[in-house]
């Protein structure tokens, strides 16, 4: 999120409220955004974020680019985080996560892209220069951010303190190596196991 540039009193959309969607509307509401909303299909999820103070978008009642659009009087997010992945077909048009983003971006604001997108996704290069948006990926790995603080520390951090929780999102704990396996299979098949994905284990 550090790499969205959030300026306080910004308004924010996460596409996604899984353990990532839900870590990246925390550090925006951190970094100082005014609204920071967070669409999903799932009712866990966004009970959680619903309990963190982001406000919650049920896909399944509500277009999220228009209840996005409505609440900004017309305008849109200033940043929008796709933080789904898996496979998309179109980046600017449709409603694939990714382009639920950019549709969802006011002209000018940031695309933050924090899902690993498997595959190739098709894009049209006019629209995207027509709302001349700045789209990013976040930095890999632990990132300097300046004298003696990096990404790795400040995500320790966030945790430690509390600001950003990740206990609600472990559904799982396994006693010993011997229970590996399983956890493998808990997070190659989520849904079946009612894992909050991407997977959270913890293995004593």
């Amino acid at each position: 999120m550090v790499d969205a540039d959030i300026d306080p009193g910004d308004d924010v959309l996460v596409v996604g409220a899984g353990v990532m969607g839900f870590q990246c509307a925390l550090l925006a509401k951190r970094f100082g955004a005014e609204s920071v909303y967070v669409t999903d299909i799932r009712d866990r999820p966004l009970d959680i974020a619903a309990a963190n103070g982001v406000v919650p978008i049920d896909a399944t009642q509500t277009d999220p680019v228009a209840a996005v659009r409505e609440a900004t009087g017309g305008l849109g997010a200033d940043v929008a985080v796709e933080a789904v992945g898996g496979a998309q077909s179109h980046a600017t048009s449709g409603d694939d996560p990714l382009a639920q983003a950019f549709r969802a971006v006011r002209r000018g604001g940031t695309v933050l892209q924090v899902g690993h997108i498997s595959g190739d996704v098709e894009m049209t290069p006019r629209s995207a220069r027509s709302k001349a948006i700045r789209w990013e990926n976040p930095r890999k790995g632990v990132a300097d951010l300046g004298p003696g603080t990096d990404t790795g520390t400040l995500a320790g951090e966030f945790v430690a303190s509390g600001a950003v929780p990740i206990g609600e999102y472990v559904t799982h704990e396994l006693a010993g190596l011997g229970s590996f396996g399983t956890a493998v299979d808990i997070t190659l098949e989520k849904k079946a196991h009612d894992a909050l994905g991407p997977a959270q284990i913890v293995l004593d």
